[in-house]
């Protein structure tokens, strides 16, 4: 409660601070009270949360509970789709009934793990929830370079405390690379969305071409890259494994 009526206070003394003959107050004024209301939100979250709790150590671990963990950006898997010829144990290229290459085209991401597309889309929509959990944080924390626009208008001081309370009061926790990283990330998985479109447009869930007839080289708006050849029994051992299906998060995971 105390920390919110820091941030109301300050923002107050933001408006009081500029002229009221300023051709862009009332624009400033619109962008501070929505800046505001979301680092007041994420305090009434992180005050709901420790509402009622007697000891310091709950309190502590509602607080981090609020709080928003980076990733680890270089474990988060990105996918690619990749060729496999399939061949008898002699290592003999087989063919289908009509002739044409038995082959199979996979998600694999830049680890070597291969994916069946529902893995890859339900790992999506896990990445999509945290970048965007951060994104969100940083957000709730937008007042902060609105209020920090004061600087170059009314002096640093003003500019500089009101700042910081906000940041405070928002929760912005995370580092520059932190936030620049999820950035990249969001950006990443709408390109791989594409990706697992056109893939589910042209493959089976087992990887096998829909249209046999159709040269997976060539395929609109999917370029598939050159992978391992496999045996038929390899090829059945990887469709069965576990972690073909896995949506496994932990590697990324702080």
């Amino acid at each position: 409660m105390m920390k919110k009526m820091i941030v109301k206070s300050m923002a107050l003394l933001a408006m009081m601070c500029m002229t009221s003959g300023q051709v862009s107050a009332q624009g400033f004024f619109s962008k501070l009270s929505k800046g505001l209301d979301k680092a007041t939100e994420a305090l009434d979250k992180v005050s709901d949360a420790t509402k009622g709790s007697t000891d310091n150590s709950s309190a502590t671990e509602a607080t981090d509970t609020a709080a928003v963990k980076p990733l680890k950006w270089d474990m988060i898997p990105k996918y690619h789709a990749e060729k496999r010829q399939v061949t008898a144990e002699d290592g003999t290229a087989l063919t289908n009934e009509d002739g044409t290459p038995m082959v199979r085209v996979f998600l694999v991401d830049q680890f070597g793990k291969v994916r069946s597309a529902e893995a890859v889309k339900e790992q999506h929509k896990k990445l999509n929830k945290a970048v965007g959990n951060i994104l969100l944080k940083v957000g709730a924390g937008a007042a902060v370079g609105i209020i920090g626009g004061l600087k170059a208008a009314k002096g640093k001081a003003a500019g500089g405390i009101i700042g910081g309370a906000v940041g405070a009061g928002a929760g912005v926790l995370l580092s520059k690379d932190d936030i620049k990283m999820a950035k990249q990330q969001k950006k990443s998985l709408k390109e791989q969305e594409k990706l697992i479109e056109q893939y589910q447009k042209n493959f089976t869930n087992e990887g096998t071409p829909i249209d046999a007839s159709v040269d997976v080289d060539k395929i609109e708006d999917l370029e598939v890259s050159e992978g391992v050849s496999m045996t038929a029994e390899s090829l059945k051992a990887e469709l069965e494994s576990e972690e073909f299906n896995t949506t496994d998060d932990s590697a990324w995971e702080v």
